[in-house]
């Protein structure tokens, strides 16, 4: 992505100007300071450094679910599930950096008709302007999005609360104390923005046109901001999580769940259907080819690094372990056969349980006994004689498991070789957007209809996930599914496995009020020979009803006494 950071000597000189403003408010410094904001590279600023409020990588939040713990003592999700998540602590807060992009999305749009985007040309002047204004709508949509999927929830009166909606720039004599407009007032304005930045917006910036001012505003050298077809794509999840139960008291709202799957679904059509769904997908981050993958829709720039296996390797192989896959997600992936394995059919054996399981357990996760690197098979059982096994050191994994997935095995963290390679942050991919679709047709027509005739169901976009992922064909044991009951709890937990490690699962146990997750406690297993021992790791500490919904933060409250504090906080 082409990243254009709001100069810090922009900010240095927006202080002094306010400052001296405040102490002598002469006419020439306001013209001047009026005059910089206008200009093309300044204001541009402004969207910038809503861009750089993305996200820049995975928070690993499924170290606060029953996916996985965290093996350092003060890391902020272990803290959290283990009982500190408060208004006062919450490190999956949206709220500082959200408000942030926010702001500066305003004043862009309040100023984007004013600034001189081209002298030369007028036509090309316009262009900008829609340019620049649809980009702000789409961003702020994204952020506000963001909002209400952790920090969205119901008052003690159980009234359902968004956040404070903010659609100018708010100066410093303005009253800031504003309530929280209600849960359906700021999804409606995330639509809003969504339909302005798409009519705004070219499906994709590309090079195919005749008109050299639309080449010059609309083409290829925007790669990697948001265009259309990702605005799309956030609509449709947007309108996910409107339907979801956590936000319509505790059931899939039929109408909102019809719509929104219509919107996915018409964007799969597109797409190709269900089997075009991207081969591609389940590795899709270990590929230097990244920007031609087909399965990701969206991506910030790619890095050349080691961080992330620097963080999560095995200590065998210089990494600290810290990501630790628990007995609980394992024990999510069916067998070859695609049965769970609980099924009597599945063929599962206790004393040897990683034997012919969904080949997505040895993608994703490091088991006692894988092959890392072509190095020696990695021990973590109890009697391991390497760092490798299971609560040795510090940097040992507390489950028996390390995590693989978004990790390159090409890169060598060996002091005497220390390699890096391509490392990106994907934002929106393909997958995500298929799994939407099944859960949402699933709930509004049920596991086989198709009313809106796309040519493919819930039923198909599971068929082709699971025949991708490697499961034996004839898929004998989705064949046996038939209830839209049953198709929910598979279409889940696909989306557990197709989409772990993504920071998805915190959020979707929440959106779904599942309990038993929430407060699942985090297992491992104690691996003694053939013995294969089940152990408690770490409990999860959320109190219900309140951890459906993220807190706000207390800081906020205590300088607007107009907020309300969702229940439970």
């Amino acid at each position: 992505m082409k990243k254009i950071i709001l100069p810090s000597l922009l900010l240095l000189f927006l202080s002094a100007c306010q400052e001296e403003r405040f102490l002598d408010p002469a006419k020439d410094n306001q013209q001047y300071l009026d005059y910089v904001l206008r200009t093309p590279a300044f204001a541009e600023g402004f969207l910038m450094s809503a861009y750089k409020d993305l996200p820049a990588d995975y928070d690993n939040t499924e170290c606060a679910t029953d996916d996985a713990v965290h093996n350092a003592n003060g890391n902020g999700l272990r803290r959290m599930a283990t009982g500190e998540w408060s208004a006062l602590f919450s490190p999956v807060s949206a709220w500082n950096s959200s408000y942030a992009a926010i702001f500066n999305i305003n004043y862009l749009l309040s100023i984007v008709n004013d600034v001189i985007w081209s002298s030369q040309d007028p036509a090309r002047n316009a262009l900008f302007i829609k340019k620049n204004s649809g980009e702000a709508y789409a961003l702020r949509g994204y952020f506000y999005l963001q909002l209400l999927t952790k920090h969205g929830g119901k008052s003690a009166t159980g009234e359902l609360l968004g956040v404070p909606l903010l659609l100018t720039p708010v100066k410093v004599t303005d009253n800031y104390k504003l309530p929280r407009a209600s849960f359906r007032e700021v999804m409606d304005q995330v639509y809003a923005d969504f339909d302005k930045a798409i009519e705004l917006l070219p499906a994709t910036w590309n090079d195919n046109y005749t008109d050299d001012n639309l080449i010059r505003v609309f083409g290829s050298q925007n790669r990697g901001r948001i265009q259309g077809e990702i605005v799309a794509v956030l609509k449709a999840k947007a309108a996910l999580l409107d339907a979801s139960p956590a936000f319509n008291n505790g059931n899939y709202d039929m109408q909102k769940a019809a719509t929104a799957a219509g919107l996915a679904g018409a964007i799969i059509k597109d797409f190709g259907g269900a089997a075009a769904l991207p081969a591609d997908g389940i590795l899709f981050y270990d590929n230097d080819n990244d920007v031609n993958n087909p399965e990701i829709i969206w991506r910030l720039n790619p890095g050349n690094n080691n961080t992330r296996e620097r963080n999560n390797y095995p200590p065998s192989l210089f990494g600290n372990g810290r990501v630790n896959p628990t007995q609980n997600l394992v024990d999510a992936f069916p067998m070859k056969n695609g049965y769970p394995i609980s099924h009597p059919s599945s063929g599962f054996s206790a004393t040897n349980p990683y034997a012919n399981r969904d080949p997505r357990l040895a993608n994703f996760i490091v088991t006692n006994g894988s092959i890392v690197r072509g190095t020696a098979p990695i021990n973590t059982s109890t009697t391991s004689t390497t760092v490798d096994g299971i609560n040795k050191t510090e940097f040992s994994t507390r489950t028996g498991y390390y995590v693989k997935k978004l990790l390159r095995t090409t890169v060598n963290l060996d002091p005497n070789v220390n390699s890096n390679n391509s490392h990106f942050y994907t934002l929106l991919r393909y997958t995500d957007l298929y799994l939407a679709y099944a859960e949402l047709a699933n709930e509004a027509w049920g596991p086989k209809a198709d009313p809106q005739g796309y040519g493919f169901t819930a039923y198909d976009i599971i068929a082709q996930i699971r025949k991708r992922a490697g499961i034996t064909q004839p898929d004998n044991y989705l064949a046996s599914i038939s209830t839209k009951e049953a198709m929910r709890d598979l279409i889940r937990n696909e989306r557990r496995l197709e989409l772990s490690f993504e920071d998805h699962r915190f959020w979707d146990i929440r959106r779904w009020q599942l309990d038993g997750a929430i407060t699942a406690t985090a297992k491992g297993v104690a691996i003694n020979g053939t013995s294969f021992d089940v152990i408690d790791v770490e409990p999860r500490a959320y109190n219900l009803p309140g951890a459906y919904f993220g807190p706000v933060p207390r800081s906020e409250i205590t300088k607007n006494n107009l907020l309300l504090q969702n229940a439970g906080w």
